[in-house]
């Protein structure tokens, strides 16, 4: 039965063609009112969707030990959400820090750049570590003790190199581990 309907159709259209006559040798061309293309789109490469998203996920890293340390290092319920393992332990223990000494941050990072520099094999149609690599300015942030007074040592730096490994834990990126050095980036 499916193929008569095909054939009907295919009849159908065939017969709504315009004939050749002496009168009309060269038929317009026929045009099908189906598009051509398919609106199907096409799937993207997980390799740039994991980049892409690692790099959101460490410029939201940084507002998060941003916010943490604003707070003289009270406000860290976000850092279980964007770091993990030995990050995690290290963020808790410079918020630690940041209690103990009662100082706190007055401004932002500035993150110049950021990308992914490596990415792990795709696995099952899904990458779960990345690494990116950035560029951040601390030059419009200080870090001041409770009278207001800055407490950065003279020489510091205020460009960094920060290289950041990310793994991929229940459907967040997450930062697991990394180090950054003082750069002209």
């Amino acid at each position: 039965m499916p193929r008569r309907l095909a054939t009907a159709a295919l009849i159908t259209t065939v017969a709504t063609l315009p004939a050749c006559t002496p009168e009309n040798p060269k038929p317009p061309p026929f045009t099908p009112t189906t598009p051509a293309t398919s609106t199907t789109p096409t799937p993207a490469n997980p390799s740039q969707q994991a980049g892409t998203a690692a790099v959101a996920a460490y410029r939201r890293y940084i507002e998060v030990t941003d916010a943490m340390m604003a707070s003289g290092g009270t406000d860290v319920k976000d850092l279980p959400a964007v770091s993990t393992g030995v990050d995690l332990r290290a963020s808790q223990v410079e918020a630690e820090n940041f209690r103990g000494r009662k100082i706190k941050a007055i401004g932002t990072t500035d993150v110049i750049w950021a990308k992914p520099v490596k990415l792990g094999a795709v696995t099952a149609g899904k990458v779960t570590t990345a690494t990116v690599q950035a560029c951040y300015d601390t030059s419009k942030t200080q870090v001041v003790d409770s009278t207001g007074k800055s407490v950065r040592v003279p020489g510091t730096p205020t460009r960094w190199l920060d290289n950041r490994d990310l793994q991929l834990i229940e459907g967040s990126w997450k930062v697991v581990k990394g180090m950054n050095q003082g750069a002209q980036c």
